[in-house]
C-alpha cells in the first residue's frame, strides 16, 4: 500500500477512536472509573494497523477498526468496558477474536460469555462479511478478569 494510504488509514484510525471515546458515557462507579483511567491512556501506545480483507472486492479494512468496534458495542449494549481485544489470523485474513472484560461477582458469566459472543459475530459480519468471518466466527473467546485480584477466571 501506498505511504499517503498508510497515512490515510492511520488518521482515519486515529479519528475513530476519538471520536467514540466521546460518546461513551462516564462510568457509573469507582471501579470503571479506575479502568477507564487506565485504559484511557493505552491510546499513546500504538502498533501500525493491520490491513484486514473483507468480501468486498478491493476492499480492506483495519483490525484497530474491528477492535475499536467491538469494544464500543460491548459498552453500549452490555454496559461493560473491554480489557483487550485481539484480532487474531495472520496476514490479512482472521481466524479468531479474543475478548476480555471485567467480571462482577453476581455476573451469570457464560450468559454474558455468549450475548459478547454475538456482539463479536455481528460485528465481523459488518466489517468483514460473512465469507471472510467464517472461521473467525467460530473462534471467539471470551475471557473474565476478576476485578480486585485481576487472575482471568474461567468458567
Amino acid at each position: 500500500m501506498p505511504d499517503k494510504h498508510i497515512r490515510d488509514a492511520d488518521i482515519a484510525d486515529a479519528w475513530l477512536v476519538e471520536a467514540t471515546q466521546r460518546l461513551a458515557d462516564e462510568p457509573a462507579n469507582d471501579v470503571d472509573r479506575l479502568i477507564s483511567s487506565i485504559s484511557g491512556s493505552l491510546q499513546r501506545i500504538r502498533r501500525p494497523a493491520r490491513t484486514l480483507a473483507t468480501d468486498g472486492l478491493r476492499i480492506t479494512t483495519s483490525d484497530r477498526v474491528v477492535k475499536q468496534l467491538i469494544a464500543v458495542r460491548t459498552r453500549r449494549e452490555l454496559g461493560r468496558l473491554t480489557v483487550f481485544v485481539s484480532v487474531d489470523g495472520a496476514g490479512d485474513t482472521v481466524d479468531g477474536v479474543r475478548v476480555g472484560l471485567i467480571a462482577r461477582y453476581a455476573d451469570d458469566l457464560p450468559a454474558l460469555s455468549d450475548d459478547v459472543r454475538d456482539i463479536v459475530d455481528e460485528v465481523l459480519i459488518e466489517t468483514l462479511g460473512t465469507e471472510t468471518s467464517a472461521a473467525a466466527r467460530r473462534n471467539i473467546s471470551v475471557r473474565w478478569q476478576d476485578v480486585y485480584t485481576r487472575e482471568w477466571l474461567s468458567r
